[in-house]
Order: structure tokens, then C-alpha cells, then sequence
């Protein structure tokens, strides 16, 4: 509660830390978690306005996760994909 109502205080925060508000939530306030990680999806979208339906559904995944047993490889899939989204760089197809 103390890291959202600072956030709240702060007025918008980054993506990555948007990002680890939600990790929080889904360990301390798991019924919160499905709402908290929707927001988060949809300012990943905004944000990243070139992502494709592959990077969406990765993410909606690990949001998914946060919070559970495989919570750590989550949180490391959620960040990689927000620091590409932020730094503009595309995903490279192989």
C-alpha cells in the first residue's frame, strides 16, 4: 500500500516501475493482481505501439505468472520486454 500511494503521489512513474508496483501486488495482494496486470498490459500497448500479438500475448502471459511459481522468470520476461518497449528498439524476427 505504502509503494502504490507514493506512486499515486509521484504522478505517472515509467513503465518499469509501473512494472514492479504489479510484481508487488501479485506476491502481497494476489486478489488485486488480475486488474493491477490488465492496467499494465494496456500501457504496455500504448506505450510500445509497434508490438505485435506474439509480444502481447508473452506479456499477458508472464503477468499472468507474476505472483506464482515461476514468478522470477515473469518479472525477468516482463522487464526485457519493457526495456525494449521503452527504448524503442524492435523485436528482430529470425
Amino acid at each position: 500500500m505504502v509503494a502504490e500511494t507514493t506512486a499515486r503521489e509521484i504522478g505517472r512513474v515509467s513503465l518499469l516501475e509501473a512494472l514492479e508496483l504489479t510484481a508487488l501486488i501479485a506476491v502481497k495482494a494476489p486478489h488485486r493482481q488480475p486488474r493491477v496486470a490488465a492496467r499494465w498490459l494496456l500501457r504496455f500497448l500504448e506505450e510500445h505501439s509497434n508490438a505485435t500479438i506474439e509480444e502481447a500475448a508473452l506479456a499477458a502471459g508472464a503477468l499472468t505468472a507474476l505472483g506464482g511459481a515461476a514468478h522470477a522468470e515473469a518479472h525477468a520476461t516482463l522487464v526485457a520486454l519493457a526495456e525494449r518497449a521503452t527504448s524503442g528498439h524492435a523485436y528482430r524476427r529470425r
